[in-house]
């Protein structure tokens, strides 16, 4: 073999080494993640005793829709413009959840210590998300990370066509 076929075959092998270690990193991450978010669900569903209807992981860009009073809302992060949202089922009459289990979702969005501890889980372990919510009949209650990694409770707005900024959520 001659040493410059010798080189690149080994050089092939360096690089293909370390994207593997890169890969495995980044598939640590998105578990680890994912894990987060599945221990908050989890501890709401179980320990606490609401239900999720849904929980969704989008995008400041999937957020904001099409609406123009949404434009102006964007992650101050270039790294991080992930939301995660927890939709808590109610019991207004519509839904197979009981009473107990309504009261239960009421009590989360009644509960700043609690909705920012489940915020702190998971944007500790999601690099990409920097606000977590949580939505229950017809209000948003959320954290969102602003400078210095500073996390901010949302501020509770109602939707009267004006623009919403970071760390807005939309109430009733």
């Amino acid at each position: 073999m001659k040493p410059a076929t010798f080189f690149k075959s080994i050089l092939f092998a360096i690089v293909l080494v370390f994207s593997q270690l890169a890969t495995t990193k980044e598939v640590k991450a998105q578990n680890r993640c994912q894990e987060a978010i599945d221990g908050v669900r989890s501890d709401i569903q179980v320990r606490i005793g609401a239900v999720i209807a849904n929980t969704k992981r989008a995008s400041t860009a999937e957020w904001r829709g099409d609406g123009d009073f949404m434009q102006t809302y964007k992650s101050p992060f270039n790294n991080a413009d992930e939301i995660v949202v927890f939709y808590l089922a109610s019991d207004m009459g519509r839904g197979s959840i009981t009473r107990k289990q309504g009261q239960a979702a009421e009590n989360i969005m009644n509960s700043p210590q609690l909705t920012r501890k489940y915020a702190q889980q998971i944007i500790s372990a999601c690099e990409p998300v920097a606000s977590v919510k949580f939505f229950y009949w017809e209000w948003y209650k959320g954290w969102s990370l602003h400078s210095n990694n500073e996390l901010v409770e949302d501020k509770c707005k109602n939707p009267d066509g004006s623009n919403f900024y970071w760390g807005e959520n939309v109430c009733v």
